[in-house]
């Protein structure tokens, strides 16, 4: 959202038997996502900021069931792991493996263990638009290895209790093939970078019988300080989203979150508090939405505020492509910005 899987999740899907039956056990299942994005800064504050950067994103998700409750689950991704300096198209691509997990799941309960994304936050992954996750983006708690598990119970709807004990990958797997990132070391620092089960996260999900199409997302963590760091940092946040049927063909669906890092970094007296607020309105197979991102960061010392707009257009046609483009205006360390997008997106499920 990379490494070798990116070849041998395939093979692995021709090696594994196949089967008409759908209680017939090995099987496997997934999906292969397909990006192709660009993005145009045509003014900045900064000159050098003012560049074209093209690329892909390639997604495969493989699940692999064993038994109904018992599989096993992986995400490989291919996409740029440095950011631009420059004009490009299609370089500084990095293949790595950021899911693998193995997983027992039931109806009311489930545990897994690997390597995975801990529970926190639901803007970075819901907010509306191509921008639309440009900032919050900073909350997801990618390639963490730990074990985690969850509760579901119904009291007026379903909700799910989550908790999850972690440190971040330091092993080859932190690495990517093609452009190197480099592998990830304790001594890099960082929260959670400590090679030991010293953080973790508690989630509460769920949804109403009485609002269909709500959801809520109330998100604790506390990462434990790296080398560089002399205090844990504490992460707040709560959100809620809410899928509005207002005709049999328009959908309106907002989206709010507020997030707050005490301890930001790992350093004393820093913090970090975001706000994201978007709307997606649905027509048919057109989406229009806009998303507002503002982060204000505070290290004790100086504050800097930042915030990123985005408005975006998408049509998706019925043979499964979808085409958007979006506008984003942004301020970020004090530099003002606009750019344009265009992203092309496709998905292939097997």
């Amino acid at each position: 959202m990379k490494k070798a899987s990116l070849i041998a999740l395939p093979l692995l899907a021709l090696a594994l038997p196949v089967v008409a039956a759908e209680d017939s056990y090995p099987k496997i299942s997934g999906e292969l996502s397909l990006e192709l994005e660009n993005d145009w800064t045509f003014r900045s504050d900064d000159n050098a900021a003012e560049l074209n950067d093209l690329y892909p994103t390639l997604t495969l998700g493989t699940t692999v069931e064993f038994t109904p409750e018992l599989s096993l689950n992986m995400e490989a991704t291919l996409d740029p792991v440095e950011d631009a300096t420059d004009d490009r198209a299609f370089e500084d691509l990095g293949a790595y493996l950021n899911i693998i997990t193995i997983n027992y799941d039931t109806d009311t309960f489930g545990v897994y263990a690997g390597k995975f994304t801990p529970n926190f936050g639901l803007a970075w992954d819901a907010a509306p638009g191509i921008f639309g996750a440009d900032l919050n983006e900073d909350l997801e708690l990618a390639e963490m290895i730990g074990l985690g598990g969850h509760i579901n119970f119904n009291v007026g709807g379903m909700h799910t209790v989550s908790a999850s004990t972690f440190f971040a990958d330091t092993t080859f797997l932190s690495d990517s093939l093609g452009k190197s990132r480099g592998p990830l070391d304790e001594d890099d620092g960082g929260p959670a970078n400590t090679e030991s089960l010293s953080s973790f996260a508690l989630a509460l999900d769920g949804e109403f019988e009485a609002a269909e199409g709500f959801r809520y997302h109330l998100g604790f963590t506390s990462l434990a300080e790296g080398d560089d760091g002399d205090e844990n940092q504490y992460g707040y946040v709560a959100a809620v989203e809410y899928e509005i049927g207002l005709t049999e063909e328009v959908t309106l669906t907002p989206i709010a979150e507020y997030a707050f890092l005490d301890n930001a970094g790992g350093i004393d007296d820093a913090d970090t508090r975001y706000i994201t607020a978007g709307v997606a309105l649905g027509y048919g197979n057109w989406t229009v939405s806009t998303a507002y991102q503002n982060r204000r960061a505070d290290d004790g010392t100086n504050t800097v505020t930042d915030y990123v707009a985005d408005f975006t257009v998408g049509y998706a046609f019925d043979f499964g492509l979808e085409m958007s483009a979006a506008y984003r205006r942004a301020e970020e360390d004090n530099i003002d910005s606009q750019g344009l997008g265009i992203l092309a997106a496709y998905t292939i499920e097997f």
